[in-house]
């Protein structure tokens, strides 16, 4: 993962968004789009993750967060390679100047990543203070214990509460809608503040475009 790219914000640095792509991207893909919604206050901060052999690719190699099955709610998550991405993505955020918005936010695989790495946020393990996550045709991994084990740690609801979270569920042939529902009324249902929209790939562009300079208040 030491492959990352980044785009300098070109107004006053208010905020700084690692951006994680989907699997079988490089960083470098995510650049264009997210450029493109015209926001100068905001670095923008684009790993690749590393090349691993996938399950559900046959074993295929390709870029990668982790190991991933068929994308169900009974499906395996790979925690060990989602707790390294955890601890490299915050190291991203480890020279940021601390009155810096932070964020996490990301597509598919990528979703996924980002909204683990907000559930670790509620639970204390990271300790970066993060403000919003997007996740774009994502889920979240351990979605089922989530809300009990909220209760583990001291803070953790009051952490949860402070996050923005947007996710987005599209025509996606991966991350099925219904699951991707399910996954933001457990987010929910455990105390963090979430608007789950469901729409096409250019309406979520554009609500970004209009709901990250709200939301970061840029």
């Amino acid at each position: 993962m030491n492959n990352v790219y980044i785009v300098e914000p070109i107004g006053v640095h208010k905020a700084t968004i690692v951006w994680l792509h989907d699997i079988g991207l490089k960083g470098v893909d995510s650049v264009q789009p997210l450029q493109s919604l015209g926001l100068p206050n905001i670095k923008w901060i684009f790993p690749t993750a590393p090349t691993r052999r996938v399950t559900s690719l046959g074993g295929e190699e390709t870029t990668a967060w982790c190991d991933i099955t068929k994308v169900s709610e009974s499906m395996h998550h790979d925690f060990e390679a989602l707790d390294n991405v955890n601890s490299f993505v915050a190291g991203l955020f480890s020279s940021e100047p601390e009155h810096v918005i932070k964020g996490v936010g990301g597509v598919g695989l990528g979703a996924a990543q980002a909204l683990y790495f907000a559930s670790n946020y509620a639970f204390g393990r990271v300790t970066i203070n993060l403000k919003i996550v997007v996740g774009i045709n994502g889920w979240l991994p351990s979605w089922t214990t989530l809300r009990n084990n909220m209760y583990s740690a001291f803070g953790t609801f009051v952490r949860a509460g402070s996050l923005i979270l947007l996710t987005y569920g599209t025509s996606d042939d991966v991350a099925f809608s219904a699951f991707a529902r399910i996954c933001a009324d457990s987010l929910h249902l455990a105390g963090f503040p979430i608007i789950h929209k469901q729409c096409g790939g250019d309406h979520v562009m554009n609500d970004l475009r209009v709901a990250l300079p709200q939301y970061l208040r840029l």
